[in-house]
């Protein structure tokens, strides 16, 4: 969702100083910098389901989470027998949202208001931003090695792309159970929870179900639980 309220007192963050211009060879600084800018850009689909802004994810700590449960997922499968290219995996994960450096989140709700041209405008806004920033990288074997990592993502059609797939989806399965144990409604929550667990089934990864069907009892036994009021007393000793 653009946010011009989040564009210029969160994410906003002009540089400050001069580069050196022997320095700038060293690094790519300005694809780098397109990256750290990702830890300001906060995950605002969220604002749908009512999550306030100041418990809203960012967007890095979104990839990071997916990076480690695709990590986790790759090593299981491997050690069940499958054959897993888990450099892929990675490489996918941590740069399937690297669009949104530039686009912020664009969330299912903003597309609505498109209609059926909302995924394609979106798919060529992401595509445009991936441009614009590989080509900070200022190496174009390098950037042509992203772009592919991007699009095999896109395509989902490689078991690699289908875990990373499915652990966007459970990471998003996670953070609404955090969200619950905070205190955020249950019922305002329910589409994305059913949305999401739907989703994860037409990928078709065994032990992405199973997780899903864990993850649904483990949310089911947090309502079950009797929620305890917190004191807001200090207590000095």
């Amino acid at each position: 969702m653009f946010s011009l309220v989040w564009s210029q007192s969160y994410i906003s963050c002009p540089l400050r100083f001069a580069l050196n211009e022997d320095s700038v060879g060293l690094i790519p600084f300005k694809f780098l910098d397109d990256v750290m800018s990702l830890k300001r850009v906060p995950r605002s689909g969220w604002i749908t389901y009512r999550i306030g802004k100041h418990d809203m994810e960012s967007v890095s700590s979104h990839s990071y989470s997916v990076a480690v449960i695709a990590l986790t997922m790759s090593e299981i499968m491997r050690l069940r027998k499958q054959e897993v290219d888990v450099e892929q995996v990675l490489k996918m994960a941590l740069l399937h949202d690297l669009s949104e450096s530039l686009t912020f989140d664009i969330s299912k709700a903003y597309l609505r208001y498109l209609g059926r041209k909302g995924s394609r405008i979106k798919t060529r806004l992401e595509e445009k931003a991936v441009s614009r920033v590989l080509a900070d990288l200022q190496n174009d074997r390098l950037a042509r090695t992203f772009r592919t990592t991007i699009e095999r993502y896109s395509s989902s059609n490689s078991l690699e792309a289908r875990i990373v797939h499915c652990a966007d989806a459970l990471d998003l399965l996670l953070q609404v159970i955090e969200y619950e144990k905070m205190g955020y409604s249950k019922a305002t929550l329910d589409p994305i929870w059913r949305e999401t667990r739907s989703k994860l089934m037409k990928y078709k990864l065994l032990l992405a179900n199973e997780w899903s069907r864990q993850l649904q009892r483990i949310r089911a036994g947090l309502r079950s639980k009797p929620r305890q009021a917190r004191s807001s007393r200090i207590v000095v000793r």
